[in-house]
């Protein structure tokens, strides 16, 4: 009896132990089988045969069924590929992983200390392994030389290169440059819905060329715009609220207010004659240097030419004056011109130049800010103007690389790093949400953010680089005293000559 006991108890360990075994072998459904099985038979079996059934059942089925569906479930579904190439599209097939691109780009000094790092996140985070070469090739003007020569002498130029709208339409003559609409609506690689309704309009109107089948010639990373800089301080103490002015009539008061005040020839409003000035006050009397269709100059309409008789009067009441010995950033801050004319991108030599005459001069900073044009329209209207990203004809690899990195640099938390680095401003509305402490840290930069919904463009015509040079010529004519209508047909006359000329070769 005791024998039979004992064998029972063995039984009912081995049994035990193989349930066990079974239990921690990981299986998810095959395990149910053992525990039924080896929980029925020993109350019957081990009374009349303890040593055959119970060592056979617990050891086939769990030692058979755990190994099989773990061995099959990660082979069903296999992580995704990253990166791998579309399957479908125009872009079908293009694999741009570990492709090396070249950007030549013309930032200098800290803005390009400072952007180097940014660019080395995009080396080290982007999935496709792509890595970029950003090279400093000087100005615009450098750039646009470079690009030409590479173009005549038969040889592709870097994948990704910066220049304005109407480089773009100068490079397209020789087919340079790629068209970015199938990447931008690639499903795979362009953007979403969303994202393109986020891009102000304008902005990506500005590189959409009419002349070349309404191609998108480049992509916009940042923008600056033409705009009045102003001492708030100064201003009060001549008895107004330190308010910027809105009307040229506005304008004209407290630029005469100040050159009266200095009694020296300064003071006033320092006068900026480039091209880019002669568009920006003709858009703030509510017209245009281009015809309604944008296909030709018209440098003598109405608003130009009002825009150019205010001006000269100014100057010829004392309340402006010419400054060509380098920047005005410093005669502002020294007292010596209550207006400025220029770029937002010149906000940061401002505050610096501020700050620096204050210091020599043991006092506390000058109020200062960035505001509109005067204006004769309800609302500003701002000219806003910037270099863009353009891709050059290489090779589909190149090309898909070249674009993937001008979709992570315009990206809103990028696009905000770039812009505090850089000083320019966001070319997309939800890069603001980035901005937020930099607005507040720099009030005359939030002031200008404020502006871009009135933005507005200049000619992307391929002469407009050799007409930005008749017209700073007919500025500078006008001023000196010849006739203002006279001069302003003459512009447009030689404006729309130049472009019929280019447009033939």
């Amino acid at each position: 009896m005791k024998t039979r006991n004992l064998l029972l108890f063995l039984t009912i360990l081995i049994i035990a132990a193989f349930a066990l075994s079974a239990c921690g072998g990981g299986a998810t459904e095959a395990p149910a089988e053992p525990t039924e099985a080896p929980m029925e038979e020993p109350t019957e079996a081990p009374m009349e045969e303890p040593t055959e059934a119970p060592m056979e059942e617990p050891t086939e089925a769990p030692m058979e069924e755990p190994t099989e569906e773990p061995t099959e479930e990660p082979t069903e579904e296999p992580m995704a590929e990253p990166c791998a190439p579309a399957t479908d599209g125009p872009l079908a097939g293009v694999d741009p992983r570990g492709q090396t691109i070249v950007w030549w780009h013309n930032h200098s000094g800290s803005r390009e200390e400072n952007m180097l790092p940014l660019l080395d996140q995009f080396n080290a985070t982007n999935e496709c392994g792509i890595t970029l070469e950003p090279q400093n090739q000087g100005g615009y003007n450098d750039i646009r030389d470079k690009v030409n020569a590479s173009i005549a002498a038969g040889e592709l130029p870097a994948a990704l290169v910066v220049g304005y709208q109407n480089d773009q339409a100068f490079y397209q003559l020789n087919d340079a440059l790629v068209d970015l609409t199938p990447y931008i609506d690639d499903a795979t690689w362009g953007l979403t819905a969303e994202d393109k309704a986020d891009f102000f309009p304008t902005y990506l109107e500005q590189s959409v060329h009419a002349a070349y089948d309404n191609q998108q010639l480049g992509f916009p990373p940042n923008r600056s715009m033409e705009g009045i800089f102003y001492n708030s301080t100064w201003l009060q103490e001549l008895g107004f609220d330190g308010n910027p002015p809105e009307t040229p009539d506005e304008f004209r008061e407290m630029a005469c207010a100040a050159a009266e005040a200095n009694g020296d020839g300064t003071g006033g409003f320092i006068l900026r004659d480039d091209a880019s000035a002669v568009a920006a006050w003709t858009f703030a009397f509510g017209g245009d240097v281009l015809d309604a269709d944008k296909t030709g100059y018209v440098y003598n309409g109405q608003a130009t030419i009002d825009s150019m008789t205010f001006l000269k009067n100014l100057y010829d009441d004392g309340c402006a004056y010419f400054f060509t010995e380098g920047y005005p950033n410093p005669e502002f801050a020294a007292r010596r011109a209550v207006f400025t004319m220029g770029s937002s991108s010149g906000i940061p030599f401002y505050a610096g130049d501020v700050a620096t005459v204050a210091e020599e001069n043991g006092t506390t900073p000058d109020d200062w800010g960035f505001a509109a044009v005067p204006h004769t329209t309800p609302e500003p209207v701002q000219n806003v103007y910037g270099g863009d990203i353009m891709v050059t004809q290489t090779t589909p690899e190149q090309q898909l690389a070249a674009w993937i990195f001008i979709k992570w640099f315009t990206s809103p938390e990028i696009q905000a790093q770039w812009d505090m680095i850089s000083g320019y401003f966001p070319t997309r509305a939800s890069t603001e949400e980035f901005l937020a402490d930099y607005n507040v840290e720099n009030p005359q930069w939030g002031a200008a953010l404020a502006l871009l919904p009135y933005g507005y463009y200049e000619p992307q015509l391929i002469s407009y680089q050799g007409v930005r040079d008749a017209a700073q010529q007919a500025f500078n004519e006008i001023m000196q005293g010849a006739d203002i209508q006279t001069t302003l047909d003459d512009l447009t006359v030689t404006a729309n000559e130049l472009q019929a000329e280019l447009s033939e070769e």
